[in-house]
């Protein structure tokens, strides 16, 4: 009899055993589900009760998972506590076959009252020892049944990007990412609430105790999962960078920051690139919300500005280091010597000049005429005649020389003193001034009165001219130094000039007031305008804040006050450079906490090539947002790395005919395993980012986090 195909492969077995008409083998897990099933049906009175452990064991086995879902290497309640389990599992076994033995037997049958022994005539009855029997027994099916169930967790295989990527594809987090703004939010008000009773508290101690708990942590909005995302204000020490560009939300993000740093009393320096009004209206905002004093520095404003004021010669060297650079070194080097030894001019002789250490001092005092009139004053004081010279002339040309004795004596009056003349001479006394005096004359003269000077006034001059006299040229270091002068004199001649006129100034920004007075203070130059100095402006204003921190280094260290300043760089493209990220760690120790708030990477790309890798490389929490740039999603996604997960491939199987119509999967039994590296957060992913979504990175702290996606919360502002 001809086979007939088609019904052979309309009921033929599903994996029929090639060569041998021998049923196929069951799998060592159909024979253990087998068992286990027998069991239950079995033992049914107690497997109902077993049920009860089972259920609360999954429920808190899913409120775990929950509360760790963004974790991929967590082990769940039910993974962690399996071996817990077996072992109950054991006792609970031996402890119902004890009790069935030797204690209560009756109460063991007496479970089968409703089926089947409800069939016989039998004496069992419903009594205590029923309910022991079933608890007993409850607790041992249960037992067994989360055993199995952690049995089969442990074996299940499945890779970290496919439990990832069922989340991602799940109604929840859909729903989640569709109302991102209502879930950022989600914590505010309970936050909030919490900073609202503790200001509210009469105990001044205790308000200050739980102000200072409060003060450690900030809610920047609610993650990609559901859960509050917290990050403790300390890791901003380490420092942050925010990388995002135009409609990213990150003015948002900086507000919260602010907005966290003006609760609780923490001084706020922000410095912006751009001169943006947003920017700055929304840092007014937060000041005003929570009643922060606020203060303005910007270029059309009435604040001036002494960058000079505070730090000694060195610190206020490397302030100005911008104004001083140039292609050469020797120039360069040439042009710091002068500022230091400038300043150390300035101190010694505003004690007794109507000058103080400013800008337009240090300009006038680049002037080496102004300098030598300078040293001039102080020797008058000891030799009033210093300017007075005897000269010898012919008696019958007196009157003529009397007249012209001023313009000789401006002409080179000190070496008409050396001539002899052998004819009839007499000797008459000239006055020479100081402002037409030829500046080598003048310096030879003063060289010569040296010994009128004090230490400290000698030391400075020989700085200045008597150590570069091998050079030919006692001024040296002003005619090697012109960079430094014309950019000191282009930047006080500028509509900007009236910013560092600080004489009888009502408003000075000094920022160790700022710092004390715990100030919210924006900084800002129109970056189309005045592009060339926000870069000095900026190392000023850090160099400010370092020279506050080495005030608290200076202090033994048990009357250190560690002060946290909050320092946000918006912008920093516009001034950053090598020295100015040398600067921003200085600071770290003692308080700064500083938070880089760049556009794109490239445009520090454009500052210098290994720029970038230095700043991210001084950074260590990362708040990446939408970005356009292929080569910055990779770059990001290099920076957060790689973990370690399994590749995990199925046989695909397909039966000729109808016989497994019904299957849901054609994956077979058989597949393989092997591990491989995948990105922390897929470059796709920071590719989809949004408006108001963050992928938060975080190596400040010693926990190693996985990079999530943050929704970010409003910050409280009035109106």
């Amino acid at each position: 009899m001809q086979e007939n195909n088609f019904f052979n492969g309309l009921f033929q077995s599903k994996n029929p055993s090639k060569g041998t008409n021998l049923p196929p083998q069951r799998t060592k897990y159909q024979q253990l589900l087998f068992a286990f099933c027998f069991v239950g049906v079995l033992l049914y009175p107690f497997s109902f009760a077993g049920v009860i452990p089972l259920l609360v064991v999954q429920i808190i086995d899913k409120k775990d998972k929950a509360a760790h879902i963004y974790d991929m290497d967590y082990e769940s309640f039910l993974k962690r506590g399996s071996s817990l389990v077996f072992s109950l599992a054991f006792l609970f076994s031996i402890l119902n076959l004890l009790s069935f033995i030797l204690w209560i037997p009756r109460g063991y049958f007496s479970a089968y009252l409703f089926f089947p022994l409800n069939l016989l005539h039998t004496s069992l009855q419903f009594n205590w020892e029923t309910i022991v029997a079933l608890l007993l027994g409850g607790c041992g099916m249960g037992s067994i049944f989360v055993s199995f169930a952690a049995f089969i967790a442990k074996r299940k295989v499945i890779s970290k990007e496919e439990r990832q990527q069922e989340i991602l594809n799940s109604k929840e987090y859909k729903v989640r990412l569709k109302n991102k703004y209502e879930e950022s939010q989600k914590y505010t008000e309970d936050y909030q609430q919490e900073y609202a009773l503790a200001i509210v508290m009469k105990d001044v101690a205790l308000r200050n105790k739980r102000l200072e708990e409060l003060a450690k942590v900030l809610l920047l909005g609610t993650d990609e999962y559901g859960l509050p995302y917290i990050l403790e204000f300390r890791e901003l020490n380490q420092h942050a960078i925010i990388p995002a560009t135009t409609g990213s939300g990150k003015t948002t993000l900086i507000q919260v920051l602010i907005e966290h740093a003006a609760k609780f009393s923490i001084p706020v320096i922000v410095i912006d690139g751009k001169g943006a009004l947003d920017t700055l209206e929304a840092v007014k905002e937060i000041a005003e919300a929570y009643n922060r004093p606020f203060r303005a520095f910007v270029d059309h404003g009435d604040m001036r500005y002494n960058p000079v004021k505070n730090g000694n010669d060195v610190a206020v060297r490397d302030k100005l280091i911008g104004l001083a650079e140039t292609e050469s070194v020797y120039y360069s080097t040439a042009a710091k010597s002068l500022l230091m030894v400038t300043i150390q001019l300035l101190d010694e002789f505003k004690k007794t000049h109507p000058i103080e250490r400013s800008l337009p001092f240090i300009q006038e005092y680049f002037l080496p005429r102004n300098v030598l009139k300078l040293f001039a004053d102080r020797i008058l004081e000891k030799n009033p005649k210093l300017f007075e010279f005897e000269i010898e002339v012919k008696a019958d040309n007196n009157k003529k020389k009397k007249e012209d004795k001023n313009e000789e004596a401006d002409e080179g009056i000190i070496s008409d003193v050396m001539e002899n003349d052998e004819k009839s001479l007499e000797v008459e006394t000239i006055q020479v001034s100081p402002n037409t005096l030829q500046l080598k004359d003048f310096y030879y003269l003063l060289k010569d009165n040296m010994f009128y000077m004090s230490e400290k006034e000698q030391d400075i001059f020989t700085r200045l001219f008597v150590r570069y006299e091998h050079k030919k040229d006692p001024f040296y270091l002003y005619t090697t130094s012109e960079n430094l002068q014309n950019n000191i004199n282009m930047l006080l001649d500028s509509e900007l000039g009236e910013l560092f006129q600080t004489m009888g100034a009502t408003d000075e920004l000094d920022i160790k007031e700022v710092v004390n007075q715990n100030e919210i203070l924006y900084i800002s130059l129109d970056g189309l305008l005045y592009s060339e100095y926000i870069t000095v402006l900026a190392q000023m204003i850090v160099g400010d804040i370092n020279f506050f921190c080495s005030e608290v280094y200076k202090k033994a260290k048990d009357q250190q006050e560690i002060k946290d300043v909050l320092v946000i760089f918006d912008e920093p493209s516009s001034y950053l450079n090598d020295d100015f990220i040398s600067f921003v760690n200085k600071g770290r120790g003692a308080g700064m906490h500083a938070v880089f708030a760049p556009q794109t990477m490239a445009d520090i790309d454009k500052i210098n090539i290994h720029l970038k890798n230095q700043l991210v490389g001084n950074v260590n929490t990362f708040f990446i947002g939408k970005t356009n740039a292929p080569n910055e999603i990779e770059f990001w996604g290099n920076v957060m790395g790689t973990y370690t997960d399994i590749d995990v491939t199925d046989v695909v199987t397909q039966e000729a005919g109808f016989s497994d119509v019904s299957k849901l999967s054609w994956e077979g039994d058989k597949g393989t395993k092997r591990q491989v590296d995948r990105f922390k957060i897929n470059p796709n992913r920071l590719r989809d980012l949004r408006q108001g979504e963050f992928v938060v990175y975080r190596t400040a702290m010693n926990v190693r986090e996985i990079p999530r996606v943050v929704y970010i919360r409003k910050p409280k502002v009035k109106g």
